[in-house]
């Protein structure tokens, strides 16, 4: 028997919920905005779910989360009830790559054309998250490449430079390029662009399957970079000892 998931994407604006059980979706619901940054709400939110289909947090055998690379907040507050979750009740935790999630919204059913993908995710300061990602033998994808930081402009201009080569570009960090994408780049439908927990749960099942799980203890978000506070702070923390020099 296939476990109890429940997964959760706190890594964008859109944050979601999901229940899947024996292989398949139970349920997805959408979290409010607001709601979505604060780890006390996220709760009621997930019994609501669990409720509504019989079950109780004892019956979740996997906490899946979306670890990032994404908003800051956001994925603290997602891996921080994962966290919780996985204390409380016992089960278990697997960690997925946001930009990963994105992918999976582009299925070799829905679009058997399509094996290479570019995902860009915002990373603020006019840049991007980008990772490539390749279609295997299982019709799944893997990452083909580190995830980096890049600058909007750089990237649109070497994603028109690659458009011939077969890939295909999905992820939420296109939203913020729509006006200057040039008709050479291959864009998804745009319900593809953004992760989702049932996205989290799938992958989170064949890792676990894999026995890929992440540890409680030490688990934390993926920033991929410090952020503009902890940068603001580095920075003051070296001028001071320059000054003391």
């Amino acid at each position: 028997m296939l476990p109890v998931i429940l997964a959760v994407d706190t890594s964008g604006m859109c944050g979601t919920i999901a229940l899947r059980r024996d292989g398949e979706l139970l349920a997805e619901r959408e979290l409010e905005q607001s709601r979505r940054r604060h780890a006390q709400t996220l709760i009621s939110e997930v019994k609501e779910l669990l409720d509504a289909h019989g079950l109780v947090s004892a019956d979740v055998d996997i906490a899946a989360v979306s670890h990032g690379p994404g908003s800051f907040t956001g994925l603290r507050v997602g891996i921080v009830f994962a966290k919780t979750f996985a204390y409380v009740t016992g089960s278990r935790i697997v960690a997925v790559n946001t930009l990963q999630a994105i992918a999976e919204s582009v299925t070799s059913e829905t679009s058997p054309e399509i094996n290479r993908l570019h995902v860009v995710s915002d990373a603020q300061r006019e840049q991007l998250f980008m990772s490539d990602f390749s279609r295997t033998d299982t019709g799944f994808w893997e990452s083909s490449g580190p995830i980096n930081i890049v600058d909007c402009d750089q990237w649109l201009k070497s994603a028109a430079d690659q458009a011939s080569s077969a890939f295909s570009t999905v992820g939420p960090g296109l939203t913020k390029l729509v006006d200057d994408l040039p008709e050479s780049i291959g864009c998804l439908p745009e319900e593809m662009w953004t992760p989702r927990a049932s996205n989290v749960a799938a992958i989170a099942e064949r890792l676990a399957a894999d026995n890929q799980f992440a540890d409680p203890f030490e688990l934390e978000p993926f920033y991929l970079r410090k952020s503009s506070a902890e940068e603001k702070r580095d920075a003051k923390l070296a001028a001071e000892a320059a000054n003391q020099n």
